[in-house]
């Protein structure tokens, strides 16, 4: 994808902006941005299911177009499926199978979602954990080489996404490479091999997972939860650059300096000079990275620090 940009009708920022991505055979890049972020968008827009405003997509050599070439290449699943709700499982599965010559090993495919027993019941008697599920399943038959998956663990409960992980690890192993969208930061950070942070159709990081989680400038923080205003003062009159979000207040740095720095705030605050409600104190987490890169491209240049 090369200089992809997109706009709608009505809206008065691009969905997406000047988009570059690559996606290499045999890994799974995760795609994390909040709601607006252009994640789905992105994702049409490879599939040839959305036509871009300007800019390139190739997926194996073939450029993507509505109805092209490249779709022998791909499995997608979208967030809202499209199956006829008065079919049973096994239909759905023969119907997509019929559409390839080798549509691989459906049987195991099945068997490893966890769908074997499900396949006399209707798709619309299907939960909709259970209606993902097949989504994916049928998004895998026809040896797919990329998988694009919109919000794949949607609806599934924490054992069926480390199941459903599983499974795609196990698609990557013998090549297939994986774009998947999540809202949950914790789990791209556990399951990716490269990570694509998004703000307003920009990309903001890409990056192996600690690559990105060191580009916040540090492996820890903290962050004091309803924080006062005298609070942001107080750190940067000591040389920080804290990042406030709503009413909490971040610091990211080195553990050994931001240990000394919290035993220095508790001093403060029994001296009334500050008020907070908890001080907490750990490794730094892709929410806190994704949180100061968006602040740094809203409000300030990177030089400037987030205030």
């Amino acid at each position: 994808m090369t200089n992809v940009s997109k706009r709608y009708p009505g809206i008065d920022r691009p969905a997406l902006d000047d988009l570059n991505l690559s996606i290499s055979p045999g890994s799974i890049v995760v795609l994390v941005g909040a709601n607006g972020s252009g994640k789905t968008t992105a994702m049409e827009i490879l599939s040839g299911l959305r036509a871009a405003d300007s800019g390139t997509v190739v997926i194996n050599g073939k450029k993507v177009v509505p109805g092209g070439l490249h779709r022998y290449d791909i499995g997608v699943q979208l967030q809202e499926g499209g199956l006829p709700q008065r079919l049973k499982v096994k239909e759905a599965v023969r119907s997509v199978s019929a559409l390839y010559q080798d549509p691989g090993p459906v049987d195991s495919i099945l068997r490893q979602l966890g769908l074997t027993d499900r396949m006399n019941q209707m798709v619309d008697r299907l939960s909709g954990g259970w209606q993902r599920r097949l989504d994916i399943a049928l998004a895998c038959v026809g040896r797919p080489q990329l998988l694009i998956l919109d919000e794949p663990s949607s609806g599934l409960d924490p054992m069926a996404r480390a199941e459903l992980w599983e499974f795609l690890r196990s698609l990557r192993s013998r090549g297939t490479a994986v774009l998947a969208s999540t809202h949950d930061l914790t789990e791209a950070e556990a399951f990716a091999d490269r990570l694509l942070l998004l703000h307003r159709g920009k990309l903001l990081l890409d990056g192996t997972v600690p690559e990105v989680l060191a580009s916040a400038g540090g492996a820890w923080r903290i962050r004091l939860t309803e924080a006062g205003d005298r609070t942001s003062h107080f750190f940067r009159d000591r040389g920080e650059h804290p990042l406030r979000q709503g009413e909490n207040i971040s610091v990211v740095g080195e553990r050994q300096h931001l240990e000394r720095l919290a035993q220095d705030i508790d001093l403060e605050r029994s001296a009334g000079g500050l008020t907070y409600s908890d001080l907490l104190s750990g490794p730094i987490r892709l929410e806190d990275v994704y949180a100061y890169a968006a602040y740094l491209t809203s409000t300030a240049s990177p030089a400037q620090g987030p205030s």
